[in-house]
């Protein structure tokens, strides 16, 4: 019977062991999750308003169906995140989002940008806010969130090298027939 354990189960937990996310850093976001995801919310219009006025993507992002559907995906994901459960799922959904992120053919700086765009907002707003938000609790934050868009970019070149793979493959099929004799 095949084993149902996850075969990089070692590598993701030397990965987050990099990151400093810790049990203590887990138990921090969970507890701060209601006030993060509102963050959250509130952020992401600033987000789309910098990526609508930027050429390279601003057509993608002037259509309100894509907004949208961005809005709940993005929402969706810092839901994932925060949650800080670090299981097949998370893992899936961040790939996931890689392949999506690379289907589009944006440059990647596009999702670096946007992801730190959307977490110094999250920071402003919880530097601004009543309830104390402490060191301790942005560290958190940027050692989720960085291992987060870690990963995220790495499944995007990681679907890149696919795609490229793929192209070079059907690119000596191609080559192949046109180096084919002739068969009378």
């Amino acid at each position: 019977m095949a084993s149902t354990q996850d075969p990089y189960a070692e590598l993701r937990a030397l990965e987050r062991e990099f990151f400093r996310i810790d049990d203590d850093v887990v138990r921090r976001i969970r507890k701060l999750k209601p006030r993060l995801m509102d963050y959250a919310a509130r952020a992401l219009d600033t987000v789309f308003d910098h990526l609508k006025t930027n050429p390279i993507v601003a057509d993608y992002f002037a259509d309100e169906d894509n907004l949208a559907f961005l809005t709940s995906g993005m929402l969706a994901h810092c839901d994932r995140v925060l949650s800080a459960r670090f299981d097949a799922d998370y893992y899936e959904a961040v790939s996931q989002m890689g392949l999506r992120h690379s289907k589009l053919d944006y440059p990647s700086f596009v999702y670096t940008a946007a992801y730190s765009n959307m977490l110094t907002s999250m920071q402003q707003r919880a530097a601004k806010d009543k309830k104390r938000f402490s060191d301790e609790d942005a560290a958190a934050l940027n050692r989720i969130a960085l291992y987060d868009v870690e990963l995220a970019q790495a499944a995007f070149f990681q679907h890149q090298i696919e795609k490229v793979r793929a192209l070079n493959a059907d690119m000596a099929k191609v080559q192949h027939l046109i180096d084919r004799p002739n068969a009378a």
